[in-house]
């Protein structure tokens, strides 16, 4: 047990640091942007909602190079696992080519759609289309820290990722505000920071991989053979499409909070932003879970494979019970450090309360998502988490217009849904054929 549990978390801790950077670097561009007023920053919260949809269309071949990946090293068949790296590879490209002109064509109907002021829309419109352009250059980044994950070298790639994020950070003032001889760029300038930070950073990511031989000669990589393909797409398709609709499901419940003002808005953005202490812990046991089953399954230890998702499932509940305890005590106090904002700190408050009840859960749900990825039925996880992310909105509305529900009415709304998800996933990973 004591082994299994220093294994989880050797993996888990990487990953958790590397996700809490990301969280800072959103952090930072929040305090940055807050001084452009909260309309600004209520509009790049509705960018994030729409990002949030592109990253998770990305795991169409990012979630199944990594399940792959890993089965491969588990059973220790290199060849293997640099043909499936290198066709995620080209299958991904040509996906984020597809979302690129797509998002570009779209963003503004969608911005508009949301409700959003007029200052806060164009906010939105400058920040994203930046993002937009850069999605092969995020494609690549992202798919090459799955493949370090499949290996179980989680430290490399969120070093690596720590690195962009500092640069970033750096950057963000300069082309914002204009310091020095730099422009005036606005919302435009953060996300210009972000794309110039990701680039980097890719390019370290692939130079480490190559270092360490996770990865076939990149020159390699003009051969396109399709083999894997139906594989790679089979596995991530239906958790990246759990993952799309919780991440659309935000722009729809957008048009519920909007109509109580656009501080409401900035608070869900800034409370994110302080619940995503708890998220980036649980994404990182997430992708503990999901490396180590899927290496046990290579490896056809299949009970192994069950008792990691397990002893994943008790670790994040010990972990995430102070978290809960902190949004339930002192939200306040949190949305304080953000916002000096009385409304925007009372409406993110109400909503760590409610999420304070049940966060746990999330954890839950995270680990047996990647519980699902490591064996490779993903299925099942699409057939709960759906129904139960696109409920939200149903409830939510019912709550509001029909009881005559206030803002706090949304925010049970989400946070039953988590519920939900965390125990009818764990029930139902129990279930799967693999251990039958």
């Amino acid at each position: 047990m004591k082994s299994l549990n220093k294994q989880i978390l050797r993996l888990a801790w990487p990953v958790i640091w590397g996700q809490l950077g990301m969280l800072a670097f959103d952090l930072v561009d929040v305090f940055w942007m807050a001084k452009l007023g909260t309309e600004t920053v209520a509009g790049v919260a509705a960018a994030a909602f729409l990002d949030w949809a592109v990253y998770s269309l990305m795991g169409i071949t990012t979630i199944g190079c990594a399940t792959l990946v890993s089965h491969a090293v588990g059973a220790r068949n290199q060849k293997e696992a640099y043909d499936v790296s290198r066709e995620s590879f080209h299958l991904g490209l040509l996906v984020s080519i597809f979302l690129l002109f797509v998002l570009w064509m779209g963003s503004p109907f969608i911005f508009h759609w949301m409700g959003l002021d007029a200052k806060a829309y164009q906010a939105a419109l400058s920040y994203y289309q930046v993002l937009i352009v850069g999605t092969p250059i995020f494609f690549t980044f992202i798919l090459t820290g799955q493949i370090f994950n499949a290996y179980g070298d989680t430290k490399t790639s969120n070093f690596i990722l720590t690195g962009a994020i500092l640069l970033n950070t750096v950057l963000d003032p300069f082309f914002i505000f204009g310091w020095g001889p730099f422009p005036e760029w606005g919302a435009f300038g953060a996300s210009f920071a972000t794309v110039i930070s990701f680039t980097v950073g890719m390019g370290a990511r692939l130079y480490f991989l190559r270092k360490k031989g996770h990865v076939d000669s990149l020159t390699t990589y003009g051969k396109v053979s399709g083999v894997y393909f139906n594989r790679i797409l089979s596995i991530g398709i239906p958790t990246a499409s759990a993952r799309v609709i919780w991440s659309l499901v935000y722009p729809l419940l957008s048009t519920l909070i909007t109509p109580f003002g656009m501080s409401a808005m900035a608070a869900l953005t800034m409370a994110h932003r302080i619940e995503g202490i708890a998220y980036c812990t649980a994404y990182g046991f997430s992708v503990a879970v999901s490396t180590l089953v899927g290496q046990n399954i290579g490896r056809k230890d299949i009970q192994a494979a069950r008792h990691v998702a397990y002893q994943g499932r008790r670790l994040i509940t010990v972990i995430l019970l102070p978290m809960s305890l902190l949004f339930l005590l002192i939200p306040e106090v949190l949305m304080g450090f953000l916002s000096q904002d009385p409304q925007v700190i009372g409406h993110g408050a109400s909503y760590l309360k409610v999420i304070g009840f049940l966060e746990i859960f999330l954890g839950w749900e995270m680990v047996f998502e990647g519980g699902f990825n490591g064996v490779g039925q993903t299925r099942p996880y699409m057939l709960i988490s759906v129904p139960l992310t696109l409920a939200r909105y149903p409830l939510a509305y019912f709550l509001v217009h029909t009881l005559g529900g206030g803002i706090q009415s949304i925010w049970w709304a989400i946070s039953l849904s988590t519920l939900s998800k965390g125990v009818s996933l764990n029930l139902a990973f129990e279930k799967l054929r693999v251990f039958k």
